[in-house]
């Protein structure tokens, strides 16, 4: 009987064990860089600058309000839907632009950005860490990368510290294209700054080598978040 009291003991020890492994730690795996619960908004300060070689540039600026509002399960996975307000100014009302999902699996953060859906982070988050961001939809493979963990950003809300860098793409070619996606994220906010860099030069004639015929340069960074 004590040998059998042990052996129930050593099982018993043996499924906490196993328990504990199912359960990882939010902190370390860095689920809390990419935080999804009801009620929570972000707002941003947005500017986007349109190039053409034929029209004069265009400047759009504006703020840009994203809320967490519901969630619905599919296959036993809870997407978070994310309703996108924009406005011109602070004294404008928020129009409501678009409406996103989001999920986070134990392995994936996934964004579903006009019915197209992106791996924007992959768990357990670590250096130089390498993924698909095409992953689940129909595009060519697009290498995301983790290119810095720790590094401080002071935004109009506020000051952080210990955030996450991925790199979307990191093409600076001048020449002909140029692909520069960058997105910063916080621990416990999410996303806190992006900008995006896609030029198309001229590379038909050495006299226009270089010249920017078109393209699209964003930033958006944010101003306030919280719960409502």
């Amino acid at each position: 009987m004590n040998r059998c009291n042990i052996y129930v003991c050593a099982f018993a020890l043996t499924l906490i064990s196993c328990s504990d492994t199912l359960a990882p730690d939010p902190d370390k795996v860095g689920f809390n860089y990419f935080p999804l619960e009801i009620g929570e908004f972000r707002i941003y300060q947005v500017q986007k600058i349109k190039y053409s070689l034929f029209v004069p540039t265009d400047t759009a600026q504006y703020q840009l309000k994203e809320q967490v509002v519901d969630t619905f399960s599919t296959q036993n996975e809870i997407n978070y839907i994310l309703h996108r307000f924009s406005r011109d100014s602070s004294t404008d009302n928020w129009q409501l632009d678009s409406v996103w999902t989001a999920r986070r699996t134990q392995n994936h953060a996934i964004v579903v950005e006009n019915n197209i859906p992106f791996v924007k982070m992959v768990f357990p988050i670590r250096l130089n860490k390498v993924w698909d961001g095409n992953l689940f939809n129909a595009s060519p493979p697009d290498e995301y990368q983790i290119t810095d963990i720790g590094r401080s950003l002071v935004t109009p809300a506020g000051t952080f510290v210990n955030n996450l860098t991925v790199f979307e793409n990191n093409d600076p070619d001048t020449l002909i294209f140029q692909d520069i996606r960058q997105s910063i994220y916080a621990l416990n906010v999410g996303l806190v700054y992006k900008n995006s860099s896609i030029l198309d030069f001229c590379n038909t004639e050495p006299s226009c080598l270089g010249t920017l015929e078109f393209g699209t340069k964003f930033e958006q960074i944010l101003t306030d978040y919280g719960k409502e």
